[in-house]
């Protein structure tokens, strides 16, 4: 009785680990971030988004006429990997949809979305105060924007 107790412990534990779902990061389409300051002149708005072989960074004025501006550059598969490094899925799906209060009193608002298996799901949050689960990705994702500081 001994060894068959085992087996049902070991065939137990097996499906309990394999039932839950792991991190997809690998999975990932498209990871895109950006910022927004709503009571701001000039160009108040940027976005980054990063998919297998492009960044493509925009930006955009506020008004009637946004006059939207938008640069590409190519990025290898190990830098993709290594963003993919930065992001758990698994943290990123259980946090709300808004964190905080993202450009209340024009603090600004930032979010990150992740585009896994055809669906995208956005988090926004208030500027300069990601939650901890985007902490390390916002900061690459930063990065990776200030590199178009001189897109025109």
């Amino acid at each position: 009785m001994r060894p068959l107790q085992l087996i049902f412990c070991l065939l137990f534990a097996a499906l309990v680990l394999n039932s839950c779902k792991k991190n997809d990061a690998k999975n990932l389409e498209e990871i895109g971030y950006g910022s927004s300051f709503g009571m701001c002149v000039g160009y108040c708005s940027s976005r980054i988004s990063v998919s297998a072989d492009q960044v493509t960074f925009s930006k955009s004025k506020n008004g009637d006429k946004p006059e939207t501006k938008t640069c590409t550059k190519a990025i290898t598969e190990n830098e993709v990997a290594a963003l993919k490094k930065l992001v758990n899925t698994n943290e990123f799906n259980k946090l709300k949809e808004v964190v905080g209060c993202p450009d209340c009193a024009d603090g600004g608002s930032e979010w990150v979305t992740l585009k896994l298996e055809g669906k995208l799901r956005k988090v926004t949050f208030e500027y300069g105060n990601a939650p901890e689960a985007l902490k390390n990705i916002v900061v690459k994702l930063r990065e990776m924007r200030a590199e178009f500081k001189d897109c025109n």
